[in-house]
């Protein structure tokens, strides 16, 4: 029997992936924990036992997730929430072998980080927005990113002088961010796994959905490919020599050119994407025998209820053409995780959002 642990299962896509590895592998036990209070209450059904973490520090997080891996001997640990993944590669050494599927530290970094990043793709020729030294001197429009963030936390757009002056009266807030040229386009990604820089499964989305409607995170996606996107993300990993999991963020322009602007090295939020159409990221990491399952029809996902929101967002900019995108595939669209499938689960994803938004 595999152990796996799965964490912080609060979130969509680790109850995604939870759910994926219960109907894929006949040999497989699910163990789930969070560091929110009410999931002790309110979780995933997809999880054979619960935990949760209290801590006050990272050191005492680290600590407690080593005291469910080795007293569980659990097999293989898939870390979720992006504020900790950096973290908990610093101490993988600690972990035993239910890391071995991770790279080091190091190389995350190289790819996490938007300011090494950015200095990599140039090195490789690869088209990345323009980066700008100081507020004043970008040209607008513009974006502001934290260097060590994930996803659109954080994340500012300046796209006039009046906002221009409101963020530089507050400089010094913005030292450890990177500032880019704003790109026009559709939002799409690659999302792979790979072993020592070579890619071993691949899945191209574009966004059909994102909230918050400008800059935020994909809500509906569909299948997409570009052949720029394998170009570049085999250079960049092959560089990096990078083990693990990667999801290579491109804006399309209307001339087709593809643009690179962020690779989080980590599990990604529209996973479920790929893995509703036969890709599954996690052959190369779990050797179990598979159920025999094969899907012909080609889904689009999408995050509930979370899409209700993008599409009032929408509605006020006037924007109907995602509305009816997913009115029109209606019987093609499939819910990353629903309430009638997993109430508890369902419950805990707002949970989280709440928390997260109130904090924001």
């Amino acid at each position: 029997m595999t152990k796996i642990l799965i964490g912080e299962v609060s979130s969509s896509k680790a109850i995604v992936i939870a759910k994926y590895l219960i109907n894929t592998y006949s040999d497989v036990t699910v163990f789930t924990f969070d560091n929110l209070y009410l999931t002790k209450f309110l979780h995933s059904k997809f999880s054979e036992k619960h935990f949760y973490i209290k801590y006050t520090n990272i050191h005492d997080y680290i600590k407690n997730l080593k005291l469910i891996i080795f007293e569980n001997n659990i097999n293989f640990f898939l870390p979720i929430h992006s504020d900790f993944i950096g973290e908990i590669l610093k101490h993988k050494a600690e972990f035993g072998d239910c890391l071995s599927y991770l790279g080091s530290y190091e190389d995350y970094n190289s790819l996490h980080n938007k300011s090494t990043l950015y200095e990599i793709a140039k090195s490789l020729n690869i088209n990345i927005p323009e980066k700008y030294e100081s507020l004043q001197s970008a040209k607008i429009p513009f974006v502001c990113k934290p260097k060590d963030k994930s996803s659109a936390h954080g994340v500012f757009y300046v796209k006039n002088e009046i906002e221009r002056s409101n963020y530089i009266d507050n400089n010094d807030s913005y030292k450890d961010y990177i500032i880019q040229a704003y790109v026009e386009g559709n939002g799409c990604g690659y999302s792979v796994y790979a072993i020592d820089g070579v890619i071993k499964i691949h899945y191209g989305h574009k966004r059909l959905a994102e909230y918050p409607v400008s800059g935020g995170s994909s809500v509906y996606r569909m299948k997409f490919y570009h052949e720029d996107m394998d170009k570049i993300a085999c250079l960049i990993l092959g560089k990096i020599k990078w083990t693990g999991f990667a999801m290579f963020e491109f804006k399309i322009t209307e001339d087709n050119r593809l643009v690179l602007i962020e690779v989080n090295p980590r599990i990604w939020g529209s996973i479920n994407q790929g893995l509703q159409n036969n890709f599954n990221f996690f052959k190369y990491i779990i050797t179990e025998k598979e159920k025999l399952k094969i899907q012909k029809k080609e889904f689009k996902t999408y995050l509930s209820p979370q899409i209700l929101l993008a599409f009032l967002g929408y509605i006020r900019k006037g924007n109907f053409s995602p509305i009816r995108i997913f009115l029109k595939n209606i019987l093609k669209n499939k819910k990353d995780v629903g309430f009638i499938s997993d109430p508890l689960g369902w419950l805990s994803i707002i949970l989280r959002f709440l928390i997260k938004n109130r904090l924001n």
